[in-house]
Parts: structure tokens; sequence; C-alpha cells
């Protein structure tokens, strides 16, 4: 009775709060919640495990018309897009609210005490772009607000305080990133599948793009899409290797890991190949160097055989798609600039840089719709000046500390080593962001939560925390 009671208070409140605004799916939406709630209330890991299955899939989007009111048109311009990812673990977190209410505030449950790390760094990051609504260039406060409440405050709370909240024994952590292979995996095949399909993306050679699901772009429309997935889920599906026991699915996970690398340099995206080699070069510096010197030999023969692969993505670079593509940023940067030099310290209000390279006319005129900034380094700076900049760099150091410092309580093995490919993966989520534009989707932070969620789940050796009592 009290889930339900909990469950029917949010569900009326969210659906005043719809009718007010007009919303003609009131009914409905109130019905979904209600299952939605209940369901995630009695199979909390289960609904939270859903939502890191879809988390990659950004193409599927609900949309719930916001009505006539004016709010509704100002806030969400007619409409909000939520992709089916964020629905789900918008429900998880609600549950996890009413569930440390229920079991640690009232019960004295330890399992449920909240663990927030990253919490100040990250407060500073949602504060600059709160303060950018005081920026000189006026930007709307309502969509400012908005912008950094959702997206910037739920990827913290969905990706990074939700994972490290859900993911405390070892077995929960593995279920997770076994979720985040299967994906990759399936990413990879979906790629590879595509090289015998003449796609959009191809030139005078077929390169590896994701195939619609169902007559939707899913996974995304172009190669850097799928490329931008499997720089992270190739790195852990290897960290989750190092967690298996068992040989034969130990090998399995290794393979899929190859492919997913593999279709990864085959989508010849730009970003994914100074990815993979720059983390290349920090694992063999860091853990694999007597590796290199006891497979020298078969090393440089892999070189010699991927000279061709190395040579087609030459070529690639200096066509004339990537050509316009460089153009294309160079423009997009040369915007930033200019709204960061009209007002260097708050920026020109969160969320707004589509809009501003919408109002640039020549843009429009010789590159056709407007773009986000290519690059988290740009956007902050256009939308939240120096203070944002400074806030997201203590976002990435107090991460980048916290792992060592967890790195150094781990002894050489498997939780080390696993914990190294998945600090990895969230450093390849986030490099690959300064050229692209889902910096506040999934693909960015989840890799950092799971890491977070591991340096706790993966302290005890042995596995205390499997052994300790896990709510239902």
């Amino acid at each position: 009775m009290s889930t339900l009671s909990w469950g029917f208070f949010i569900v009326l409140s969210v659906s005043a709060i719809f009718i007010a605004l007009g919303v003609p799916v009131g009914p409905l939406l109130a019905v979904g919640i209600l299952f939605g709630i209940v369901f995630a209330f009695r199979y909390t890991y289960l609904s939270f495990y859903l939502g890191l299955l879809f988390t990659p899939f950004l193409g599927f989007i609900i949309s719930i018309p916001t009505g006539e009111h004016a709010f509704g048109k100002r806030a969400n311009r007619g409409a909000i897009d939520i992709s089916v990812a964020e629905a789900v673990l918008l429900v998880a977190l609600a549950v996890w609210a009413m569930k440390i209410f229920l079991l640690w505030v009232r019960r004295h449950d330890v399992n449920w005490r909240p663990r927030l790390p990253l919490a100040r760094s990250y407060a500073s990051l949602v504060a600059a772009h709160l303060l950018s609504a005081f920026s000189p260039l006026e930007p709307d406060p309502v969509l400012t607000t908005k912008f950094a409440l959702r997206p910037v405050l739920f990827c913290y709370l969905a990706y990074i305080a939700l994972p490290v909240n859900l993911l405390r024994s070892r077995r929960r952590l593995i279920a997770a990133l076994g979720v985040l292979a299967a994906v990759g995996t399936f990413a990879a095949l979906n790629g590879a599948v595509s090289l015998f399909f003449v796609g959009p993306e191809s030139q005078f050679l077929r390169r590896a793009h994701p195939l619609p699901i169902f007559g939707i772009p899913a996974l995304g429309d172009n190669h850097n899409l799928l490329a931008e997935l499997l720089a992270a889920t190739s790195f852990i599906t290897i960290a989750l290797a190092h967690l298996t026991r068992d040989g034969r699915s130990k090998r399995l996970l290794l393979g899929s890991a190859a492919l997913q690398i593999v279709v990864g340099l085959l989508t010849f995206s730009r970003t994914v190949w100074i990815v993979f080699a720059a983390l290349g070069a920090v694992l063999a510096a860091l853990e694999y160097r007597h590796v290199l010197r006891r497979h020298l030999a078969f090393i440089l023969a892999a070189l010699l055989l991927a000279l061709p692969l190395v040579g087609a993505m030459v070529r690639i670079g200096f066509s004339t798609v990537a050509q316009s593509s460089t153009s294309t940023r160079f423009a997009l940067l040369e915007i930033a600039g200019e709204v960061f030099q009209s007002s260097p310290w708050l920026g020109g209000g969160a969320g707004t840089f589509v809009d501003r390279v919408g109002s640039a006319y020549i843009f429009r005129l010789e590159y056709g719709e407007p773009l986000d900034s290519h690059g988290v380094i740009q956007k902050l700076a256009a939308e939240t000046g120096v203070i944002g900049l400074a806030a997201f760099a203590a976002v990435v150091i107090s991460f980048a500390r916290l792992m060592l410092l967890a790195r150094k309580k781990f002894p050489d093995g498997p939780d080390r080593h696993a914990l190294l490919f998945l600090t990895l993966a969230a450093a390849g989520a986030v490099a690959y962001q300064l050229f692209n534009t889902n910096y506040w989707t999934g693909k960015m932070w989840l890799p950092i939560g799971l890491a977070v969620a591991a340096s706790f789940a993966l302290r005890d050796k042995g596995g205390k925390a499997d052994r300790a009592r896990e709510p239902v």
C-alpha cells in the first residue's frame, strides 16, 4: 500500500502538471507512469538494466505534445522529446528516491544510503549553466534553466548517481557490463553487415555505418555515431572479460572486443582512430610494456598488415566529403569563438548555441540546417564561458583523481585490470566528445558512471560486496 500510495502521488502530480499545460495525452501518460513505477519498484534492477540497454539507441524517441499552453511552447517548443532510455531511467530515478526514503530514512537500511561521487564538482557545472542565464547576451532564462536541469543535471543523476548506487556488488556490476557488451557486439555486427550494402557514407570504398532497425536509425544515421559507441563498448567488453572466470566466456568476450575495434576502425572515422591510438598508447605505457617487448615482432607484422587501412584513412581524409566536414567544423568553431568573445565569463546562455548558429545567415546559406557545436569544449565556451570550462575541468580532474586513488587500492590482478579498462572506456567517451555532439547523453556519461561504480563494487577483494545482504 505504501508503494502504491507513493506511485499514485507521483502520477497525480505529473498528470496535474501536464493537464495544466494542456497536454492531450494526459490520461494515457498517467496510466503509463503508474505502470512504470509499480514495475520498477518491484523489479528495480531489471528496469535499470533496460535503461542501460536502450542508452546507446538514441534514435528511439518518445514525443509528448505539450498542447497550446504558452509555457509548454516556450520551454519545450510544443513537445517534450525524450529517448526511451531516458524515460526508463527517469522512472528508475523516481523509484530509487522512493526506496531511499522508505528503506534508508525509515528503516535505516545501509544498502540504500545514497552515494554521490563527483557531486561537488558536477554541482559547479550545473551552477555554471544556471549562471549563464545572467549573460549580457540576454538568453531566455526559462530555456537556460531547463537546459541546466535537463540534460545537464539529469546526466549526473541517471548516468553517474544511479549506476553507483544500484551496482553495489560485483554480480550487479558484471550484469550491467554484460548488457553493454551485448549492445556493443550487436552494434559491431550491424556495422559489419553494412559493409555489404552501399550506404550514404560510401565514397570510393565502403565504410561501416549503422543500419536502421525497423526503419528507425536507432544507432544513428552516420558512421561517426557507430564509431562513438564502439570506442567505449570495446573497452567495457575487455573489462568484463577480466572479471569473468570462465575461460570460454573470456575468449568469446575478447573476440567480441576485437570485432568491435575492427569495425570501429572500418568506419574510417577520424575521431575513433585518434581515440584508439591515444588509448592504446596509454595502455601500453601503463600496463603492457612487457607485452610489447615480448611480442614486438608480432605487433610490427600486424601494423604492416594494417598499412592498407591507414592508406585508405589518409585518402578519406583528403576526400571532398572530409574536407567539407572539416570546413563545417571550422565555421562552427568560429561562431563559438565569436560568442565566447562577446561574453567570456558567463557565455551566451545554456542551450542557445544551435539558435545562434541558425541566426547566422551565411552559415545557413553555405552549410544548410544549423548544427550543434562539434566539441564539448567549444560548446561550453560558447554557452557557459570560462566558468563553465573551469567547472567541466573540475569534473574531469575529480574523476581522474578518484580513479587513480581507487586503482592504488587494488593489488595486481583481474579487478585492477578491469578497473583500468573501464577508466579507459570513460576516457575514450570523453575524448570522442571533443569532436562530436553527444556530450549530454549517456554515450559520454554512462562510461564514467560505470567506472566510478566499479571502483566501489570491486574494492573488497574476494567479493565481500557479493556476500552483503542486497535489497529486493
